[in-house]
């Protein structure tokens, strides 16, 4: 069973093509970060996120830091419009927490901006996350996600 080290779960970078991105890192993984390489990517390749219906996403696993993370968002959606715009780019990086509406909750009471309510995953009903505005966070949205692992399947699961 494997999980980020530390409550720094991933960085996630929006990409035009998912398996290119997949092949690129996997070479630059093999040489910088060879952990990051050896577990089954986790991918789903027809994932739904509110208005970004169709995106495809994977995440190289690691047990000893930070994970990375592609999402290539489906045409004409949200997400795809502003990978148009933007070109590829950080999208954001998440936080893990065993209590995200609290731990939102707790930094709206510090006068730090969220964005959006709880979202939850159909397909991992046990996950639920939400994000903190880039406002506050110096330009960088973060993503405030339960904790979760990977039994070297390519699926994640609730973490212990």
């Amino acid at each position: 069973m494997t999980m980020p080290s530390g409550p720094f779960a991933h960085v996630c970078l929006l990409v035009k093509d998912l398996d290119a991105a997949v092949e690129h890192w996997s070479k630059i993984l093999g040489v910088l970060d060879p952990g990051q390489v050896e577990q089954q990517i986790v991918r789903y390749d027809d994932f739904e996120g509110g208005e970004d219906k169709g995106m495809k996403w994977a995440t190289f696993v690691s047990d000893h830091g930070a994970e990375i993370q592609f999402i290539q968002p489906g045409p004409g959606t949200p997400l795809g419009d502003r990978l148009e715009k933007k070109g590829e780019h950080v999208h954001h990086i998440c936080l893990t927490t065993k209590d995200v509406p609290g731990s939102l909750q707790k930094l709206r009471e510090q006068g730090i901006d969220t964005v959006g309510g709880i979202s939850q995953d159909p397909n991992m009903t046990w996950q639920e996350w939400g994000w903190v505005s880039p406002k506050h966070a110096h330009g960088v949205l973060v993503e405030v996600a339960k904790p979760y692992m990977s039994k070297n399947d390519g699926k994640w699961y609730p973490a212990d």
